[in-house]
């Protein structure tokens, strides 16, 4: 956005007094000021224009913004307008000891310098840098709600009789700090505001296509029934489950969880599952599933990120299962009128070990007989009164010491029973649960 150019008289006023014209040049650059702060979103540019309208308001050669980064606890010029319209903005490092700028962040009090090279404060870096020769100095300090947040500065007066700077350029450019100051907390809430939008537009599409990985709908069968729930944590997770149907009369399911949560978890389990399609084939063991899943998993995972899963085949002519564990919870079998572990052959997480070994267990369900898998977001559920006592394997189970009339209803008692364990506590990890069994 361009501004209006303010020409300063050409010669400054006879005596210690502003005159009228000279005031009135510094009250318009404070009020184009102000109506720039209202203007103008753009970070980078509300800046330079400001820097622009105090160096001309200021009748100097250069002006610069020096801001702390608060991460690093740097001082870094920001911006720098120059006498013939050049801009820099290269986020150069200012001491905080050893310089001009340096002295008023830390002191919080402005410094009018008239030699800059006879004063011990200064710092001859850029100089020597630029070619360029600092004569007179004034250096005002940047404060909201009492906190120093950098530095304004102009050097070099320009015009005749006017070796430096004096005490009524003083009070005009801690004016000038002071509505920069604020157009720097305006538009630092403003970038937040626009950061927070784009996270949770980008939070929300990322939601979309985890969903897409997981299964749309379960196979229906005449001769086996499914159930399933997922409830991630956050807005993603990195739990998973799926159900596949590769023959007339073979299917695999699986049931896993990434270490962690969130997006990297949330990466990781779409990479997983993708992995997973790949390797399944009709015939072939979980246990040789999980070698080669773990395999590929060791070659492409995020560091320090790995996967429990549990893998299992069911052929239903036989009513047989058969299952494979890396690191997963071990299932259940539930019964009428109760519930007890299901034998499963468990080997080390995945994406650790290149050359984990990993067997495979067979089970037979009589009808009405139903197998409950789960991530730790059942057993860890932590209770919101009982000084965060976890649910845990047997307060779990206990949940299931009653006849279920479907896989359904399985689901449905160990969902409730975890939300009411915990209470008002939000969850702390992700959440699955899939079950299913032969029909009578």
């Amino acid at each position: 956005m361009p501004v209006s150019e303010a020409v300063p008289p050409a010669s400054p006023p006879a005596g210690d007094c502003r005159s009228t014209e000279e005031l009135l040049v510094l009250y318009k650059g404070l009020v184009e000021v102000s109506t720039l702060i209202n203007a103008i979103t753009d970070y980078h540019e509300l800046l330079t224009e400001i820097m622009d309208v105090a160096r001309r308001v200021m009748r100097a050669e250069g002006s610069g913004l020096i801001l702390l980064d608060e991460p690093s606890g740097e001082l870094r010029l920001v911006v720098a307008r120059s006498v013939d319209g050049e801009v820099t903005s290269a986020h150069q490092a200012v001491p905080r000891t050893g310089s001009v700028a340096g002295w008023v962040f830390e002191h919080g009090e402005s410094a009018l310098i008239p030699d800059a090279y006879a004063d011990a404060r200064f710092y001859p870096g850029v100089d020597r840098k630029t070619g360029y020769r600092t004569r007179a100095l004034l250096c005002v300090p940047l404060c909201r709600r009492g906190k120093p947040i950098g530095v304004l500065q102009v050097i070099n007066p320009i015009g005749e009789n006017r070796p430096s700077f004096d005490a009524a350029d003083q009070d005009a450019l801690e004016s000038f700090a002071n509505l920069a100051a604020t157009a720097i907390e305006k538009l630092r809430f403003l970038e937040e505001q626009r950061r927070r939008a784009r996270f949770e537009q980008e939070m929300s599409i990322a939601t979309e296509i985890q969903k897409n990985f997981l299964p749309a709908a379960l196979p229906i069968r005449p001769d086996l029934e499914f159930a399933a729930q997922y409830r991630p944590a956050m807005d993603v997770g990195g739990d998973f489950y799926d159900v596949f149907e590769v023959g007339p009369d073979e299917l695999y399911f699986v049931v896993g969880d990434v270490a962690g949560k969130g997006v990297p978890a949330a990466l990781l389990m779409a990479q997983s599952l993708s992995i997973l399609r790949l390797i399944l084939a009709p015939g072939i063991s979980p246990a040789e599933i999980l070698s080669r899943w773990n395999e590929n998993l060791c070659r492409r995972s995020l560091r320090g990120l790995f996967v429990t899963a549990i893998v299992g085949r069911i052929v239903p002519s036989l009513r047989q299962v058969e299952t494979a564990s890396a690191g997963h919870c071990t299932p259940w079998a539930v019964r009428a009128g109760g519930s007890e572990e299901l034998p499963v052959a468990s080997g080390p997480p995945m994406a650790i070990l290149p050359r984990a070994n990993y067997a495979s267990s067979a089970a037979s369900l009589a009808p009405g007989d139903w197998l409950a898998f789960y991530t730790d977001g059942l057993t860890d559920s932590r209770s919101s009164v009982d000084e965060g006592t976890q649910l845990g394997s047997i307060g779990a189970r206990r949940l299931l010491e009653k006849a279920f009339a479907s896989p359904h209803e399985v689901v449905a008692t160990l969902s409730h029973g975890e939300a009411s364990h915990r209470g008002d506590s939000p969850p702390q990890d992700d959440l699955t649960l899939l079950a299913f069994g032969f029909r009578a």
